[in-house]
């Protein structure tokens, strides 16, 4: 099916990590008495790869998008924009703004500790800014936009006598889906190995890179690119610094509740299209990325990073998300997830890896492997590069064409050029 079938099926993540993710969310808001050990087999996707319950729970999936990225430019900068703000249709530049915690200039930061709590700081700061912008949001669909035929269908609602837009059901959260997480963890090992470690150049030298866009610094920039360890290799210092950027966000995330619903916002990962638009906002990166060119998607290493193939691809997203299996289980107990509203993955092989029986069983026992380690949503995509840049130039013959974009199907001919372009670079894994 995967070979033939464009994109789908969407292999999800299988019990044992959902059911993980799922009573980790109980735990944390406060709801063992509606998910526990004896109905949380009663879970089930919605939307793309979000887990709710059935019946009582009315969960928002993709309601926040968190760029995480926005914490390292602040970190950068003690909490201020590194470029100039300008009006998009005069092109007049704006002064540039305070919009952080005012951490100190990373140049005053003598040691990676003291950076890293800079970097933690505008996270809390970031995540505080989206809960209090969907307060706003949240208080005036609650007022004036209710839903009663839904409410009738939802346990809760009824018995409280409040509809679902004001926390009626009897299981509520929103969720906080983070954008651009191998981006940044890159741009903070780039950070620790050029600044810190190796004295490659001084804070001070990236910053002044950053802001011309890397243009008289291709050398520096060449040593964040390809010297700089990165997330998606199965290295494990890179994936120790994942791990701990994902607990970082994740514990902050479980710290708030809307105020006028008491809906408990949760995490998880998946980035529609947004890792695209916002690589033309967002400035260069410290890991050698330029403005302009689109960030990471969801939990997936970033476009080029994962040089040693899908197997050490997938053990990253697997540390990532909080590590392998213990030895001998087998059920979800003892399991980690620490994004119970799913993680996002797409990874593109080339068709040609499922060429003959002994290639099908590698991919098979690939498969096997990725659940073992701790994947919860993988999709794959069977393409041909060269297939895909000849729909660009003839996309009347193409029209049947489909692609998975993140957690959804799109016609390959119907997307943007910007979007095309981001499908085609992913690599294409010749072999294990």
């Amino acid at each position: 099916m995967i070979s033939a079938s464009q994109g789908a099926p969407f292999l999800l993540n299988f019990d044992e990590r959902s059911m993980a993710g799922m009573m980790r969310e109980a735990g944390k808001a406060g709801y063992q008495d509606l998910i526990n050990e004896t109905n949380v087999h009663d879970y089930a996707p919605v939307g793309c790869l979000e887990n709710t319950m059935v019946g009582n729970d009315r969960s928002g999936t993709v309601d926040n998008n968190l760029n995480l990225l926005k914490a390292v430019e602040l970190a950068l900068t003690g909490g201020k924009d590194l470029l100039p703000y300008g009006d998009p249709l005069t092109g007049k530049k704006n002064r540039i703004r305070q919009d952080g915690p005012r951490t100190g200039p990373a140049t005053r930061h003598l040691t990676w500790e003291a950076f890293w709590k800079a970097y933690a700081e505008q996270t809390r700061y970031i995540i505080r800014k989206c809960v209090d912008l969907y307060e706003t949001t949240e208080s005036i669909r609650a007022r004036f936009c209710p839903t009663p035929y839904l409410s009738c269908l939802v346990k809760g609602c009824a018995e409280k006598g409040l509809d679902v837009t004001q926390g009626g059901a009897e299981i509520n959260f929103t969720t906080l889906e983070a954008v651009t997480f191998a981006t940044t963890v890159d741009s903070l090992l780039a950070i620790k190995y050029l600044v810190y470690e190796r004295g490659e150049c001084t804070m001070e030298e990236l910053i002044a890179a950053l802001k011309a866009n890397w243009e008289g610094h291709e050398v520096l920039q060449a040593k964040a690119q390809n010297k700089a360890p990165k997330y998606g290799r199965d290295d494990d210092e890179a994936d120790a610094m994942a791990l701990a950027v994902m607990k970082l966000w994740t514990e902050e995330t479980w710290k708030y509740k809307t105020r006028s619903t008491g809906r408990q916002f949760r995490p998880g990962m998946l980035s529609w299209n947004y890792w695209v638009g916002d690589g033309y906002i967002l400035p260069a990166s410290p890991d050698g990325r330029p403005k302009g060119r689109f960030l990471s998607n969801a939990i997936c290493p970033s476009n080029g990073a994962d040089i040693h193939g899908p197997t050490a691809n997938a053990n990253s997203v697997g540390k990532a998300l909080g590590g392998r299996n213990p030895e001998g289980r087998a059920d979800w107990e003892g399991y980690v997830n620490l994004l119970p509203n799913g993680a996002s993955h797409t990874m593109t092989f080339n068709p040609s890896i499922l060429r003959d029986p002994e290639h099908r069983e590698k991919f098979k026992a690939f498969l096997r492997g990725y659940a073992e380690n701790g994947g919860t949503a993988l999709q794959i995509n069977m393409l041909d590069p060269e297939m895909l840049r000849d729909a660009q130039k003839h996309p009347q013959d193409y029209r049947h064409l489909l692609v998975r974009v993140t957690g959804y199907n799109a016609y390959f001919t119907t997307i943007g050029k910007e979007l095309q372009n981001e499908v085609i670079a992913r690599v294409s894994h010749e072999g294990f």
